[in-house]
């Protein structure tokens, strides 16, 4: 048997691996005992390969929060005069903006988990009018839940994080890249500039 390299100490065993060990139990577990402890090693698998609930992932600062403000905040604005089935559809977004904004987790703080308790019952709220066909009740939720967090559209032209922009959303400024660019700031967005009157027309 040989002996093993230093970096093979520290790999985490690879699913194949750890299926081979499973399936070939030492020959003191004959039977029914090594049918069960087989499935055990399959039902561990399914359990860890299955899907979980979206969330953000928990790692609150400033720089996440407002990042989660601007791009799921923005989302969640929008969706306040959307149909019932754009706000059914969207719904990931309302999720995401309010695990990502509040630090309502283990290690949250009290006034986070205060009002994400309270989103998440508008949230449920505006869910229950939507699947209703109710857009007045949607809506309605949807708008409380925008003036309790303070939220505004942020994703827009100017917006740090406006998904056409060319370039990793979020840093440096879009500020400081506009004043960078000069009279060419049109070419963070697109080819063209739009407010040329020569400008190639968009097909």
């Amino acid at each position: 048997c040989r002996s093993l390299r230093h970096d093979e100490l520290d790999r985490p065993p690879g699913l194949a691996s750890l299926l081979a060990v499973a399936f070939a139990l030492p020959g003191t577990q004959t039977g029914r005992s090594a049918v069960l402890t087989r499935r055990g090693a399959v039902g561990a698998f399914v359990a860890a390969a299955a899907p979980v609930a979206v969330s953000a992932d928990g790692a609150n600062s400033k720089a996440t929060v407002d990042k989660a403000r601007a791009i799921y905040g923005s989302r969640v604005v929008r969706l306040a005069s959307a149909s019932p089935e754009a706000i059914i559809e969207d719904q990931n977004a309302i999720t995401l903006f309010i695990s990502g904004a509040y630090r309502a987790g283990p290690n949250g703080n009290t006034q986070d988990k205060a009002i994400s308790k309270q989103l998440l019952a508008l949230k449920k709220t505006a869910l229950d009018g939507a699947k209703s066909g109710d857009a007045a009740k949607a809506q309605g939720a949807l708008k409380e839940m925008i003036a309790i967090a303070k939220l505004t559209e942020q994703d827009g032209y100017d917006g740090n994080y406006n998904p056409k922009q060319r370039r990793n959303p979020g840093a440096p400024p879009t500020e400081a890249i506009v004043a960078q660019m000069g009279s060419e700031a049109y070419a963070l967005y697109d080819r063209y500039d739009a407010r040329s009157a020569g400008a190639p027309q968009k097909k």
